[in-house]
Parts: C-alpha cells; sequence; structure tokens
C-alpha cells in the first residue's frame, strides 16, 4: 500500500475510531456501577485472556502497576473481579473476571450492539458486509480478540 493510500485509511479508521469511542463511552454509561474505559479495558482483557497478574494487566493498559492495582481494587471492591493468589508462586496475585463483571460486559456489550446496528442499517447491506470484512481484518491485525473466543469460565 502506499503512503499515500495508507495515510487515507488510517485518516478514515482515525475518523470512524471517533464514533466508535463515543458509542462505547455511552454504551458504559448503561451499567449501573461506574466504571472508566480504562477499567472496562480491563474486563475486557481478563474476558478475552483470563487471569492475569498485575503486572500482565498494566503491561496490557502500557501504564505502570501501580496504576493497574489501583484499576483493579476499585473492579474488586465492586465485585466485577476476583483476586486470588498463583497456583505457581503465591507471591504472586493474579485477577480474574467474576460472574458479575461477565454480566456487566454482557450489558455494555449489547448497548453497543445496539447502536452499531442503527448505523449498520443507514449503509446499507452491501456497504456493511464491506465494512464488516475491513473492520475484521484489521482486528485480526491489531491482536484484538473476538468476543466469541474469550478465555471466560462459562458460568
Amino acid at each position: 500500500m502506499d503512503t499515500h493510500t495508507t495515510d487515507a485509511a488510517a485518516d478514515a479508521f482515525i475518523t470512524a475510531s471517533r464514533a466508535l469511542v463515543g458509542m462505547a463511552i455511552r454504551s458504559i454509561d448503561t451499567v449501573a456501577e461506574t466504571i472508566t474505559v480504562a477499567q472496562h479495558r480491563v474486563l475486557v482483557l481478563l474476558a478475552a485472556r483470563g487471569p492475569q497478574t498485575i503486572g500482565d494487566v498494566a503491561a496490557e493498559l502500557a501504564v505502570n502497576p501501580s496504576n493497574a492495582t489501583r484499576h483493579c481494587e476499585r473492579l474488586s471492591r465492586l465485585g466485577l473481579v476476583a483476586k486470588q493468589r498463583s497456583a505457581s508462586d503465591a507471591r504472586i496475585v493474579e485477577v480474574s473476571l467474576s460472574r458479575d463483571g461477565k454480566l456487566l460486559l454482557d450489558t455494555v456489550t449489547d448497548a453497543r450492539r445496539r447502536e452499531v446496528r442503527a448505523v449498520l442499517d443507514r449503509m446499507g447491506s452491501r456497504r456493511a458486509a464491506e465494512v464488516t470484512q475491513a473492520l475484521s481484518a484489521f482486528s485480526q491485525a491489531a491482536r484484538e480478540v473476538e468476543d466469541a473466543h474469550w478465555a471466560t469460565t462459562p458460568w
């Protein structure tokens, strides 16, 4: 892909990401618990990859471990994550998604899905299919795990 095409694609994705971020924020606002976008991302990380150490969470969020600890402590107090000692090293604390955390993610996803469907309906089926293909390729290249492939424990 030449530089002009890459720049045009990047600009299109940046514009679309503003719309998607707005939808993401509105969908997070639909839940009774007050969580931040970063805390929602922690829940998604745990759903997608299973139990993680605080260091893993910090690395994924590109924040320092104390920041990740604060996010996880808040989520733990809300009952959205569970903390446990690592089976392989008792000095290490792992966090995992709780049943309530999974239910919250489902609620947020349902709200987001409704809003995205409304936009796709305005685009028409042919354009929506093209967008779906492009976004699937983009998500794979970004190494984002689809909800259907999350590592969450079924409750």
